[in-house]
């Protein structure tokens, strides 16, 4: 796949971890998409106005030029969620990771993903763990979970909590 949401070159893509090439690749085929689209729509324009005999209009070059800004507003959108996501969504142990500080805590951390995604996600992974004190006292000190969940955070801990009480 050729990248060119972002500047990049084919062995600088090639050496990024998985997860950010996940993002990368994404990112891209959203873009491809977008552009897709863009390109039957000013097809299906210029059909419009030439069986209506107005293709020489420069109301053509108005609309074509109308839809290829939206085009791009849309890329520049992706292009920045992705330059965030890489930057925020790569767990690593050391070095810079963005706003979420030393992440390492073993789930993905996709800022793509819906708020219910992500909780499905995380409160897997928190299930796993088999002790349910110590499931709730490692989701308790995860401070990328609640930087991840948001306000959905509270009700994970509150759901785990009702678990350690039962003894499940």
């Amino acid at each position: 796949m050729t990248f060119d949401i972002i500047d990049i070159g084919e062995q600088e893509a090639e050496s990024l971890p998985s997860v950010k090439l996940k993002l990368l690749r994404t990112a891209q085929q959203k873009k491809n998409e977008l552009y897709h689209k863009l390109q039957q729509q000013i097809a299906e324009y210029r059909r419009i106005t030439l069986s209506n005999n107005v293709f020489d209009s420069t109301l053509c070059g108005a609309v074509e030029k109308e839809l290829t800004e939206e085009y791009e507003y849309q890329v520049d959108i992706l292009r920045e969620q992705l330059e965030f996501n890489m930057a925020l969504g790569e767990p690593t142990t050391g070095g810079e990771t963005g706003d979420s500080g030393n992440d390492d805590s073993g789930y993905l951390v996709d800022y793509e993903l819906s708020y219910i995604e992500r909780y499905i996600q995380v409160r897997d992974f928190y299930l796993a763990i088999e002790n349910p004190d110590e499931r709730l006292a490692l989701l308790a000190s995860d401070d990328v979970a609640k930087e991840y969940l948001g306000s959905y955070y509270t009700t994970m801990i509150d759901y785990f909590a009702s678990l350690a009480n039962d003894g499940t």
